[in-house]
């Protein structure tokens, strides 16, 4: 019988949350671990230290051949595995200190939709309508 466990997964918002397969075969990630990359921690509450120790403690204790489904990705990309984030992820092979000064200075412009989407998003994605 096949299940998911809930992994608190929290750094890219409070709330997120990593869906692992019972066998450990698999792994949806959400933004908390993308592909060669992580969530952004600047904005909804986000925090670089969480963050980092969410995905290494949580994320890559798993098996190294658990495949890793993230939310998205900008370059097409759809799975990879514990191991070559381990390996290869610049951002996440860092230490935690050199992180978290990675994640303060990337500088990213702000999203065109966060004064909707992060109201939202604390609300469990009811918007309040113009009047």
């Amino acid at each position: 019988m096949l299940a998911l466990e809930t992994r608190a997964s929290p750094g890219h918002t409070p709330g997120c949350v990593t869906f692992v397969l019972n066998d450990h075969s698999m792994a949806f990630t959400g933004d908390a671990l993308l592909i060669r990359g992580c969530g952004r921690t600047d904005f909804q509450q986000g925090c670089a230290k969480t963050l980092y120790h969410s995905v290494h403690e949580k994320i890559f204790t798993l098996p190294g051949d658990c495949l890793i489904y993230p939310a998205h990705d900008y370059h097409g990309l759809t799975v990879s595995t514990v191991e070559e984030e381990r390996t290869l992820n610049p951002r996440l092979t860092l230490s935690c200190e050199e992180f978290v000064k990675v994640m303060e200075n990337l500088n990213l412009p702000k999203p065109h939709q966060i004064d909707i989407a992060v109201p939202a998003n604390m609300r469990c994605g009811v918007q309040t309508l113009p009047s």
